[in-house]
C-alpha cells in the first residue's frame, strides 16, 4: 500500500545529519520561524502547501529537468504540490538533512478494519520506538477524523487502557506528533476509503498533561491559517487531568478540552486511574477556573465516561455524574457541556483489574445515558471503530502484524 503521493524523486545523502529534535523537520517551527530560516515567507508558503497535501517538500522541487505543472489536478482531483526552486531546496537540506520520513518518522504498518477505519503505525527514526495513530472516515459528512499520540505508552496507568499498561517510555517532540498529521493526510490522499481530515483528536497513545510543551506547539501549527489550517472547535485536547493545574495549562491550547472522567466518585475513580492523586472536586474546580478564562467559543468541554459492565454503569452512577457536572455549567454559564459515552472495548489482559472487566450491555448503556438527559444534561454514546483492529479507544499498543510491502 502506498502511503505517499510520489513526484519526482532527488537525490539526498543515504545517512542524514543527526538534526536537534526543535530542527528535524518544519513541521515544529513556527511559520515565522520556517520563512526566517528558509529566507522568506514565499518559501515558507510553499512548503505548507506541500505539507498541507501530506507531500514532503523535497519531493517536489525544480530544477533545470524538471517540469511539472503544478496546477494540474491528478484522478483523485488532488492538485500538484508547489514546486520549490534549488537554491531554496539546498537551504531547506542544510537545516533538514533530509524528508521527513527519513528523519522524523515513517509509516512502517497500516491496518485498516472493516468499517474502513485505518491504523498506521509509525517508526522514530530518534530511537526506534513506535507509536500509532488512527483515521477515522465518516461516511455521512465525508470527512475523517484523525486520532494523534502525544506520547510512546502512558504514565496514568487507567486499568482499563492497553496504552496504560505499557508504562511510559517516553514523550513524542512536536515534530513527532505533527509528523501523524503529516502521514495521514498522505494517506487520505491515497487510500480511496479515506476522506479528507478535518478534525484532530488528541486522544490517542499518552497523556497530553504530562507533554504539554509540545502539544502547545502542535494545537498552534493545527490551527494557524498559514499551517494546517484547522479550525480551533475543530482540535480537541482530552486529559485524565492529573493534577487541578492541568486544565489551566492545557487551556492555553487553540482547542476545545476533554476530560477523561470515567467515574465521579473519588475512590471509584482511583480504582480505574490509580495515578488519581486530587479529589474530583478539586480537579472540577481547576477546570472550572480554567474554562472562566477562555473566549466563549472555547470555553465547551466534553467530560468522557469509559463505561464498564457492574462497574460504573449504574443509575445511581448516572446520578452522581450529573450532580458532579451541574457546578460547571453553573460557574461557566456559557459552556456548553457535553459527556461522551464510551462502552469498554476489550484489551485481552492477562492480568490485573482488566481480566475481570467486561463491556456494558446496550440496555445499560442506554439507560446510563437516558437518565443523565433526563436530568438535562447533553449525553452521547461514542460509536465503536476500528475493534476488529485493535484501533478502538483503549486498544492502542505498539504490537505489528504485517509489514507494509
Amino acid at each position: 500500500m502506498e502511503l505517499a503521493t510520489t513526484v519526482t524523486p532527488i537525490d539526498v545523502a543515504e545517512s542524514s545529519p543527526v538534526m536537534d529534535d526543535e530542527s528535524l523537520s518544519p513541521l515544529s517551527l513556527s511559520f515565522d520561524e520556517l520563512s526566517s530560516t528558509l529566507g522568506g515567507r514565499g518559501r515558507a508558503k510553499l512548503v505548507w502547501e506541500s505539507l498541507r497535501q501530506g507531500v514532503d517538500p523535497l519531493d517536489g522541487f525544480m530544477d533545470e529537468t524538471t517540469m511539472i505543472d503544478s496546477n494540474s489536478i491528478d484522478d483523485k482531483g488532488h492538485s500538484n504540490p508547489p514546486l520549490l526552486g534549488q537554491k531554496a531546496k539546498n537551504v531547506y537540506l542544510s537545516k533538514f538533512g533530509g524528508r521527513i520520513q527519513d528523519c522524523v518518522s515513517s509509516v512502517s504498518e497500516v491496518k485498516i478494519s472493516n468499517d474502513n477505519t485505518t491504523k498506521m503505525l509509525l517508526h522514530l527514526h530518534k530511537d526506534g520506538l513506535e507509536v500509532e495513530t488512527v483515521i477515522i472516515p465518516w461516511e455521512d459528512r465525508q470527512k475523517s477524523t484523525l486520532c494523534i499520540s502525544s506520547q510512546v505508552g502512558c504514565r496514568q496507568g487507567c486499568t482499563f487502557c492497553m496504552t496504560g499498561r505499557m508504562g511510559k517510555l517516553r514523550s513524542l517532540s512536536a515534530d513527532e506528533i505533527l509528523s501523524q498529521v503529516f502521514h495521514a493526510v498522505a494517506a487520505t490522499q491515497s487510500i480511496d476509503e479515506l476522506y479528507p481530515i478535518d478534525n484532530v483528536v488528541f486522544m490517542g497513545m499518552g497523556e497530553p498533561a504530562d507533554n504539554v510543551d509540545a502539544v502547545l506547539v502542535v494545537a498552534n501549527a493545527l490551527a494557524n491559517s498559514n499551517q494546517f489550517q484547522l479550525a480551533a472547535r475543530r482540535i480537541t485536547i482530552s486529559t485524565v487531568a492529573p493534577n487541578p493545574q492541568t486544565f489551566a495549562k492545557l487551556a492555553q491550547a487553540p482547542a476545545v478540552l476533554a476530560w477523561s472522567v470515567h467515574a465521579s466518585q473519588d475512590e471509584l475513580r482511583q480504582q480505574l486511574v490509580p495515578t488519581t492523586r486530587n479529589t474530583m472536586q478539586e480537579l472540577r474546580r481547576g477546570l472550572i477556573e480554567a474554562l472562566q478564562q477562555r473566549s466563549r467559543r472555547l470555553q465547551s468541554i466534553m467530560l468522557e465516561v469509559t463505561l464498564l459492565n457492574g462497574i460504573n454503569d449504574r443509575i445511581e452512577d448516572a446520578n452522581h455524574l450529573a450532580d458532579f457536572c451541574f457546578p460547571i455549567i453553573k460557574e461557566v454559564p456559557h459552556t456548553k457541556l457535553v459527556i461522551n459515552i464510551i462502552p469498554w472495548n476489550d484489551i485481552s489482559a492477562t492480568s490485573g483489574p482488566a481480566m475481570g472487566y467486561q463491556k456494558p450491555s446496550e440496555a445499560n448503556v442506554l439507560a446510563f445515558q437516558q437518565q443523565l438527559v433526563r436530568r438535562g444534561l447533553r449525553c452521547y454514546v461514542r460509536t465503536t471503530r476500528g475493534d476488529d483492529s485493535d484501533a478502538a479507544c483503549g486498544q492502542l499498543a505498539t504490537k505489528k502484524s504485517t509489514k507494509l510491502p
